[in-house]
């Protein structure tokens, strides 16, 4: 479950972690209809309340969406909880909901911070350089990555590794005790002690408490210098590419002293705008579903046919 909730968030947060396209960047076409511009605006505006559910809505047209929701249900039924990572999942909720929580994971934190200050200089540099070079080689070894996506990741990387460069952003004390309250009260607010809970939960509930928990990490990114509603505040957009029901619009934003831009593929459906990245992966999942439940139709056909009919009675 844990996993799935993992691609999940990947999916619905794939408009805020693009990164910095290198290439010359194409003009806006002029007259251009303005739906698709806001289709990604208003989907900018569902991140930015972070309202999971609402960006579920606005990127699937109903009919899809409704297929999402029950393929959601197949996938949760048949799927089978991990017992060690349930273990850590209650560890971890308990740790965060206890009464003292606050005291008990600041007197945790701030030994590791003094630890923290004391590899200032050039150790932090040597351990954000190596680790920005092990991040760009996976990024170039990914091979679910396209071309742009790669130089996206990359851009978003260079981004990061500037920001991190300064050890300062990890070592205060006042954002760690900052972040640490704002993970106490998401835990709470959550309200999902065991992982198995989330299991018996419908789509739109588990889009909510995403909601919750991703409103939570906006909160403690604020806490470490990182704006994200400011960002999506101002996002801007333009149509780079129109070809009957399919567009392409430029995004860009702020992040980090940069501005982030990319391009996201808008599909036409039903007179409706909509991400295409999102209408191609359901249908891929669907189509997935789909065989998994012909051949395991197949299967139990095979076995019937194997048993042998009982026989006749004298």
């Amino acid at each position: 479950m844990a996993h799935r909730w993992t691609r999940l968030f990947a999916l619905l947060l794939a408009l805020v972690v693009a990164g910095v396209g290198c290439r010359s960047e194409p003009e806006p076409i002029t007259g251009a209809p303005e739906e698709p511009v806001a289709a990604v605006k208003a989907l900018a505006g569902a991140l930015r309340d972070g309202d999971l559910r609402r960006y579920a809505e606005l990127s699937l047209p109903p009919e899809l969406y409704a297929q999402q929701q029950a393929l959601w249900r197949r996938d949760v039924s048949a799927a089978q909880v991990d017992p060690e990572e349930a273990e850590r999942w209650r560890t971890m909720m308990a740790e965060l909901t206890a009464p003292d929580a606050e005291e008990a994971l600041w007197a945790k934190a701030q030994p590791r911070l003094q630890a923290l200050q004391q590899q200032a200089g050039p150790r932090w540099t040597m351990g954000v350089t190596m680790m920005s070079g092990f991040l760009t080689a996976a990024i170039a070894a990914n091979p679910t990555l396209s071309e742009t996506e790669r130089a996206h990741a990359k851009g978003l990387l260079d981004a990061v590794k500037t920001w991190a460069g300064d050890h300062s952003t990890f070592t205060n004390e006042a954002r760690a005790r900052k972040a640490i309250a704002t993970a106490v009260e998401t835990a709470r607010s959550l309200d999902l002690p065991n992982l198995e809970d989330a299991g018996k939960l419908e789509f739109e509930p588990v889009l909510d408490k995403a909601g919750i928990a991703f409103r939570g990490a906006k909160s403690m990114a604020t806490a470490y210098g990182i704006d994200i509603d400011a960002a999506l505040g101002q996002v801007q957009a333009e149509v780079i590419a129109l070809d009957g029901p399919q567009a392409r619009v430029r995004v860009r934003y702020p992040l980090l002293g940069q501005t982030v831009t990319f391009e996201q593929p808008m599909v036409q459906i039903d007179g409706g705008w909509y991400r295409q990245d999102a209408v191609e992966a359901l249908q891929a999942s669907l189509a997935e579903a789909q065989t998994e439940d012909a051949a395991r139709a197949a299967e139990a056909s095979a076995l019937t046919e194997a048993v042998p009919a009982p026989a006749a009675a004298p």
